[in-house]
């Protein structure tokens, strides 16, 4: 099977379906008849550009870079606000959200998608998200908001 084949099938697989592991993108490739082994699939990805973005249900999957976010799937805030929120810090327009490690990114990329009112931004570290409050909100405000979701 030559690269420039292999590579479209893959093109067209991330575009049609949610692919979150290699092993996934293997296995997919496979059933279109496509062999190839994870150091395969491994460069062409990356050669081909391709990330690991949130995907709806908070896993998540291969596409490009710049692609539009899906949109958040209900009860997927409220979840990550249970799941993954350990505590919440107000002060004057910004909120910091502490989260259990590994998973601000995530999260961060959940409150974008979810458009909250009052929010401006979000910035993400490894277990701790900044959250600023627009003019007319307050830190304290948006934490009780969050807190209400929960």
């Amino acid at each position: 099977m030559d690269k420039r084949h292999r590579r479209d099938v893959i093109r067209e697989l991330v575009s049609s379906k949610p692919l979150s592991s290699q092993s996934d993108v293997v296995k997919e490739l496979a059933a279109h008849g496509i062999e190839a082994d994870q150091s395969t699939i491994s460069r062409d990805l990356r050669e081909m550009g391709l990330v690991r973005l949130p995907g709806p249900d908070g896993v998540h999957i291969y596409g490009f870079p710049g692609e539009q976010a899906p949109a958040v799937a209900p009860g997927d805030l409220e979840r990550g606000l249970r799941e993954f929120v350990t505590g919440l810090e107000a002060s004057g327009n910004i909120l910091i959200v502490h989260t259990a490690p590994g998973n601000a990114h995530a999260l961060a990329a959940v409150f974008d998608r979810a458009r909250l009112d009052g929010v401006a931004g979000t910035v993400a570290g490894d277990d701790t998200i900044i959250m600023v409050a627009r003019e007319k909100y307050s830190a304290k405000r948006l934490a009780q908001k969050l807190s209400l979701m929960t």
